[in-house]
């Protein structure tokens, strides 16, 4: 029996440990390392970007996951899967690929390496005591009994063994695989449970996990739509601007040559987004160089803009921009980029909304005085501009005044949006 109740399903990266005899505990760690307390934002980007080349996808590798101690149950991952029934509602995914499956590849128990407390490969020989098993989310509290999950050294749900929505498959210390139909849409758990008093253990072998579409999780599958979209807006937006822009490239003002490499920047963007998009479908595992192109292009992308802006009006250049101005545009871009990142990986690994609100502060701050900063270069230009009775350039700065508020205006939203994801639920 596991004493008390168990709290701590949302942690700041969510893993929570149910030990028998012990007070439950809730840990903030990477997908396979308890860790101490809420991480800072430094720390949470590079332990992001390390993962990015392990797990953060459908195929969840168990030789970094961190195996549970005796009698413990411990969940890893988060799953999105969208069901049959649901495919079909959707038009999607029907035909092609079947439904959603979860295949427990190759998975066995090992005694750990340089662990005192590892038992003998004879002893371990008989061992059935360890599940994997993958639980809907939003039913985990009425199906795990938080005081009694282990009967008769196997994993015990609430109202009997059986249920439905559950894919639960033993592990032993032979390799074996096995290949299940996942019913029901939603996130799901991936659990890792030892009812055996045996500790000192490792677990190998892989959990992959596929819609109907592919390895795509559900929540990222109408991105894909978006960024091909996209690649074609910029792509034929960058095409006619260039051409224009080659024309008349000696009367171009700065920023009009500025805008030609942010448009570009934008299809590097737009396409890197698709082809990672389609990579992780095709794959299952997350293709972080794509990934880094797509963040990299979308915050250079952004400072840019700003850069843009605050250069003086007709011939201006960058150089102008001051020092304290270029650390600040780094700084910001340093903070979009973790923020982007955390962004990505906060459904996988249910990185609670104050954690998320408290990695969003420094941009929104930083976002704030930059918007400042932009308007009182603006509003500098104008009044220059208008001393020296040149309407032509005065009427495009006044225009770029107006786009720039609404440009904020329309990424402080985007921001709250993504910050909120009031999508997620369906």
């Amino acid at each position: 029996l596991a004493q008390g109740n168990i709290a701590g399903l949302q942690a700041p990266i969510v893993f929570i440990q149910i030990r028998v005899g012990a007070t439950p505990r809730a840990m903030a760690m990477r997908p396979s390392t308890s860790g101490g307390a809420w991480p800072s934002s430094a720390f949470l980007l590079v332990a992001t970007l390390a993962c990015c080349t392990r797990v953060h996808a459908q195929v969840y590798n168990l030789a970094e996951a961190e195996m549970p101690g005796s009698f413990t149950l411990q969940t890893n991952y988060h799953f999105f899967i969208t069901s049959n029934a649901d495919d079909s509602k959707a038009g999607i995914g029907q035909g092609r690929l079947g439904g959603a499956t979860v295949n427990f590849k190759d998975l066995r128990v090992t005694p750990k390496n340089n662990e005192p407390s590892a038992p003998s490969a004879s002893k371990l020989a008989g061992y059935s005591s360890v599940q994997v098993s993958l639980i809907p989310l939003d039913k985990f509290w009425n199906i795990i009994d938080a005081d009694q999950f282990c009967a008769g050294n196997k994993l015990h749900f609430k109202g009997g063994d059986t249920h439905d929505e559950v894919v639960t498959f033993n592990v032993g210390a032979d390799a074996a695989s096995h290949t299940a139909d996942l019913k029901f849409s939603g996130p799901y758990a991936l659990t890792i449970t030892n009812c055996g008093d045996i500790s000192g253990l490792a677990i190998t072998g892989s959990v992959e996990v596929k819609n109907s579409w592919g390895f795509l999780p559900a929540i990222e599958f109408n991105k894909k739509a978006f960024y091909a979209g996209a690649s074609v807006f910029y792509v034929i937006t960058a095409l006619v601007w260039t051409a224009l822009a080659v024309q008349w490239w000696n009367q171009l003002f700065s920023l009009q040559k500025v805008l030609t490499t942010i448009v570009w920047v934008g299809v590097i963007e737009s396409v890197a987004g698709w082809a990672m998009l389609e990579k992780w479908n095709s794959g299952g595992s997350l293709p972080w160089v794509l990934f880094l192109m797509t963040t990299l292009a979308f915050t250079w992308k952004f400072v840019a803009i700003v850069e843009m802006l605050i250069i003086s009006p007709g011939k201006g250049t960058f150089e102008e921009v001051s020092i304290k101005g270029h650390v600040a545009l780094l700084s910001f871009m340093m903070v979009v980029f973790n923020y982007k990142v955390v962004m990505v990986f906060r459904h996988c690994h249910n990185i609670q909304m104050m954690q998320v609100c408290l990695n969003a502060m420094p941009v929104a701050l930083m976002f704030a005085i930059l918007v400042v900063w932009t308007y009182s270069t603006l509003g500098s230009a104008i009044e220059m501009l208008e001393e020296q009775k040149d309407q032509k350039k005065l009427a495009m700065y006044q225009k770029l005044r107006i786009v720039a508020g609404i440009g904020a205006l329309g990424a402080g939203l985007c921001g709250a949006l993504q910050i909120l994801d009031p999508t997620v639920a369906d």
